[in-house]
């Protein structure tokens, strides 16, 4: 198993001694855990947006930004999709303390989380230092930072977290950079072995930002699901032209209207929406083995145009 942890405080690390050029802030909890603001209590930025992106693939990934049609896109490749996406991107870390909430992701879940995932894959890890990011408005409380501490088994001053809201720079970028991620959760929700992938790429737009968190978590999923185009290299051959039509998210009865219309309905509640829903637009598959390539879903500039308020590519 790869030392993913090591490999994500690495461009911590970046982020800390760049702070001041990435207009993040950096404090210490009582206890000494290293707390970075990437957008509670200051601006954060479209490079901390990339290195934060980066640190969630713990380095194994390339985060880029890209700019098409007036549009900018967030593009992302890996050559180690299990680990990068899964093990250490995916926020499966469900952190609730009083009246605190967040998803956590990073590497520092495989030391703290009891997640199905992890057991499933056997994951399960202890290195001697701890990456999380929160997607969260607020500052992380003294309670939850011991309540992660000891869960991954660390002394304080070997965690490291980094924190910001849905509706900031460092949000929107990184919220995108997931589009090959819920790519290949769909593909193991539908009971694909994700084990047969060997490299993935992806882009989605980087949408406006929102007046407030709730149009920012709205946008940001719209450009996944409406937006979001991936491609997956995978070591199999057999006939996947079954798998691939039940990937992108119009295999969702739920398709077709905007995300935030779709959250209002289930209570904004998450777990209540059809989970087939969380996938990329446009999805394509091509075997190393046999070289067949297998596409299907496609771009909704229509409602991406709905979403964002502006015109996305050609008119």
């Amino acid at each position: 198993m790869l030392r993913l942890n090591e490999k994500a405080w690495e461009i911590l690390q970046e982020m800390i001694d760049n702070s001041e050029a990435l207009k993040i802030r950096v404090h210490r909890s009582q206890r000494g855990a290293i707390l970075v603001d990437a957008g509670v209590e200051c601006l954060g930025s479209l490079n901390a947006g990339l290195l934060v992106s980066r640190m969630l693939l713990s380095g194994l990934g390339d985060v880029r930004i890209t700019f098409q049609g007036g549009v900018p896109y967030v593009q992302v490749m890996t050559d180690y999709p299990l680990y990068a996406c899964m093990a250490s991107q995916y926020a499966g870390w469900s952190i609730s303390i009083g009246k605190f909430f967040a998803m956590g992701s990073g590497p520092a879940r495989l030391l703290g989380s009891k997640e199905p995932l992890i057991e499933e894959f056997n994951w399960k890890s202890k290195e001697d230092r701890g990456v999380l990011f929160l997607e969260t408005s607020r500052f992380p409380p003294e309670e939850v930072v011991d309540y992660i501490s000891e869960s991954c088994e660390l002394p304080p001053d070997r965690l490291g977290i980094v924190f910001a809201p849905t509706g900031s720079l460092v949000g929107a970028v990184q919220v995108t950079a997931r589009v090959v991620e819920t790519g290949i959760h769909k593909m193991h929700e539908i009971g694909y072995d994700i084990r047969k992938l060997v490299s993935a790429m992806g882009m989605a737009p980087i949408p406006p930002l929102g007046k407030d968190d709730l149009e920012a978590i709205g946008r940001t999923n719209d450009a996944v699901i409406y937006g979001g185009s991936t491609f997956y290299f995978v070591s199999d051959d057999s006939d996947l032209s079954d798998l691939i039509s039940r990937i992108p998210s119009s295999s969702s009865e739920s398709y077709g209207l905007p995300f935030l219309e779709l959250f209002k309905r289930s209570n904004y509640k998450f777990y209540d929406m059809d989970p087939l829903l969380f996938s990329p637009a446009e999805v394509t598959i091509v075997s190393i083995l046999t070289g067949r390539a297998f596409k299907a879903g496609k771009v909704n500039l229509e409602l991406l145009r709905a979403s964002f308020g502006y015109e996305i590519g050609d008119s």
